[in-house]
């Protein structure tokens, strides 16, 4: 599907989509020219490299310093 059939697609179920789909939608354009995105928050946000980055240094300090559970904890504290 070429880039006018995409765009006649879009155009004609904008209309139809939920908010949760446009917001993901959202995130990626703006992503897509603002900044470079390598994930996403579960809420469609998007995460750049320096973000990603920092969360990833929080989580090896705070394995390094034991704060953190087991996956059978997480299993026991959500059943």
């Amino acid at each position: 599907m070429g880039a006018i059939e995409l765009r006649k697609k879009w155009k004609q179920s904008i209309d139809t989509v939920d908010e949760h789909f446009l917001r993901m939608v959202d995130a990626l354009y703006e992503g897509y020219f603002k900044k470079e995105v390598v994930a996403y928050h579960p809420n469609g946000t998007p995460i750049s490299r320096q973000e990603y980055k920092k969360a990833l240094d929080t989580a090896e300090t705070q394995i390094t310093k034991g704060d953190y559970i087991t996956a059978e904890e997480f299993e026991e504290e959500n059943n």
